[in-house]
């Protein structure tokens, strides 16, 4: 029983993690970036905890399933790294700027173009372990089991596809202006995530019958 509660910790903690990036643009969208960087950083650590709970739920598709897992992790500390910088960015170099001297504004302005290129190179390492190692293995053990609806591997493999492809074109130039990828490779990995929770949400006792075999 304790197995089962804990998978579904980890599927709450995927729904909460989709809703904090769900409100996280629509503070965004709004003009209110520093709330919207704290909602930022709320969903990869719902999604570290949710993270523990896909692997408990499939961890019956073999020891191969703990790469997933660290590669997942890690992957989130990277994508942490990113939103901490870039609220550092909106707390304190862009209001410095704004209230800066010409003298002083191009150094600042130089500083706040490494932070922006060394934000978005943490966020590309990050994008590259979650999906190219940690999505990709979820779902394939996905496919592999009876636990979870394939057709969540599925869509899986579409996020791992979209977000790959959006980091081998986009590198270098990594924009958060640049929409319809964006959104739609986000749209893809939050409703995998999603999916994932709701599903571990209402698995009952074969994940416990599983784990004690």
């Amino acid at each position: 029983m304790g197995n089962i509660s804990f998978v579904r910790v980890g599927g709450i903690c995927a729904i909460l993690g989709v809703v904090s990036a769900i409100v996280a643009r629509i503070f965004f969208g709004f003009g209110d970036i520093v709330t919207g960087h704290w909602f930022d950083i709320l969903f990869p650590v719902l999604t570290m905890a949710a993270v523990l709970g896909f692997y408990q739920a499939l961890r019956q598709a073999g020891p191969l399933l703990l790469i997933a897992v660290v590669a997942f992790l890690t992957g989130i500390i990277f994508v942490l790294a990113h939103a901490f910088i870039r609220l550092g960015i909106a707390y304190e170099l862009v209001p410095g700027i704004a209230e800066a001297s010409a003298a002083t504004r191009p150094a600042l302005e130089v500083m706040l173009d490494t932070l922006r290129q060394t934000s978005w190179l943490a966020a590309g390492v990050g994008y590259v372990l979650i999906f190219g190692i940690g999505v990709l293995l979820f779902s394939f053990a996905i496919l592999r089991t009876s636990v979870v609806p394939k057709w969540i591997g599925w869509l899986g493999l579409i996020a791992v596809a979209v977000n790959l492809a959006l980091v081998t074109l986009l590198s270098g130039v990594f924009d958060s202006n640049i929409r319809p990828p964006w959104l739609l490779a986000s749209g893809t990995f939050l409703g995998w995530v999603l999916a994932m929770g709701v599903v571990l949400l209402r698995l009952k006792e074969p994940v416990a019958a599983d784990s004690e075999a």
